[in-house]
């Protein structure tokens, strides 16, 4: 009989765990839906739609027991959300903005309950980054053939591509893969877009995952001296590599001079309007709470995004919602120095500093593609939860 309920409960572990790897890969398929929304006859819209109620369901009746972080993080969401439905008092806000921030904040529960589930393996994430990178390079050559076409230009000219945050945002899953061919070549393809992009932005936000992703090859081949030199090799060969994109990229060394010249291609006026837009408001409402959903579209001095997620929330929110957005990022640096391993260090500070990088020069917490790294996110939140809770049983176990 104790051989037939431990079968028993084997068949119901492994039918709950085909739920999980039916609902990570559902979740998979809609963030590439985003990315090659194009090839399909239907809106994009269909893939958020599908991705936000999925992760409503997961996190709202399947994840028990939220972190701090992430209570953090759908609290910021949902104030986001109760500022969208207030907006329709006075103006029609932009759905698609709603969109892209549940999108985004809404994931990471979900890809913390899949990790806590065991499905957020070193296999899944050795298969989807190579799925991933197909469909990033495809995504980045339409949104630059876009670009080329709104511009006007030649099929040959030298543009800003965006869409290279999608290689940005995939950096931190090179820490899940074992295969060491497999992790540096797709690190390589990572650089080569993120440079070819010339978007500067995200060229400096790579920099301290890729200097974190080196110092923990460094450090888990030092006990060979074969792997240690290889690694060496490695790095030697990428930097070199690495050079002579950027020094041969005459567009984007154009970007940098005209940077180090006090270019900053209209932010300084974008930032300069929405800071008086709200210090000059003159109104201490308008103070705590800002001007509402979308206020730098409406704002009759600004009718832009802040292209800072700051000034952004500023304006929109008031000093409540820089708080709320503050509270997110002091929430996980509290939870890196909770985790006892290193890697799990490594890879939540990655993850964590490229949101925090786009936060500055770009829009974060409305950046439907930031669900990428929060797979990356959740997979080491998820472990997390599952360590406390084997350490706690253990103490349960032996009190009784």
């Amino acid at each position: 009989m104790t051989w037939f309920n431990v079968l028993l409960n084997k068949d119901k572990e492994n039918m709950g765990k085909k739920e999980y790897i039916l609902i990570r890969n559902f979740a998979v398929l809609f963030i590439m839906g985003i990315l090659l929304d194009w090839f399909f006859p239907f809106r994009g819209i269909v893939w958020k739609v599908a991705f936000v109620l999925l992760s409503l369901y997961v996190g709202l009746f399947k994840e028990k027991g939220k972190l701090p972080c992430e209570k953090a993080v759908l609290v910021f969401a949902f104030f986001n959300l109760l500022h969208f439905f207030i907006s329709f008092l006075r103006v029609t806000p932009h759905i698609s903005v709603i969109g892209g921030i549940l999108f985004a904040l809404l994931s990471l529960s979900l890809f913390t309950c899949l990790s806590q589930k065991g499905v957020m393996t070193e296999e899944f994430f050795r298969i989807i980054v190579i799925i991933f990178l197909i469909a990033a390079v495809l995504h980045f050559n339409h949104s630059r053939l876009m670009r080329i076409e709104k511009l006007g230009a030649s099929e040959d000219s030298d543009v800003t591509v965006n869409a290279s945050v999608v290689f940005l945002m995939m950096l931190p899953m090179l820490f899940f893969i074992n295969n060491k061919i497999q992790k540096w070549s797709v690190l390589l393809v990572c650089i080569y877009f993120i440079v070819l992009s010339a978007k500067r932005g995200n060229i400096l936000a790579s920099i301290i995952p890729i200097l974190l992703f080196i110092r923990m090859e460094l450090k888990d081949s030092k006990h060979s001296f074969a792997k240690t030199l290889l690694v060496i090799i490695a790095i030697i060969g990428v930097s070199i590599i690495t050079y002579n994109w950027m020094t041969n990229n005459f567009y984007l060394m154009h970007r940098i001079e005209v940077t180090q010249e006090g270019d900053s291609n209209g932010r300084d006026i974008i930032y300069r309007n929405c800071w008086n837009a709200w210090v000059n408001s003159d109104n201490v409402f308008t103070y705590l709470f800002g001007y509402g959903f979308d206020g730098t579209i409406k704002h009759p001095q600004i009718h832009k995004y802040a292209h800072n997620d700051w000034l952004e929330i500023l304006v929109d929110y008031g000093l409540l919602g820089i708080f709320l957005y503050l509270l997110v990022f002091f929430s996980f640096f509290v939870q890196i120095h909770r985790l006892s391993d290193y890697k799990s260090k490594v890879i939540l500070a990655s993850s964590v500093f490229i949101w925090f990088m786009k936060t500055l020069y770009s829009m974060g917490y409305t950046e439907h593609f930031l669900s990428i790294t929060m797979i990356c996110i959740g997979t080491v939140l998820g472990q997390y939860k599952n360590s406390e809770n084997k350490d706690l049983n253990l103490i349960q176990d032996k009190e009784n």
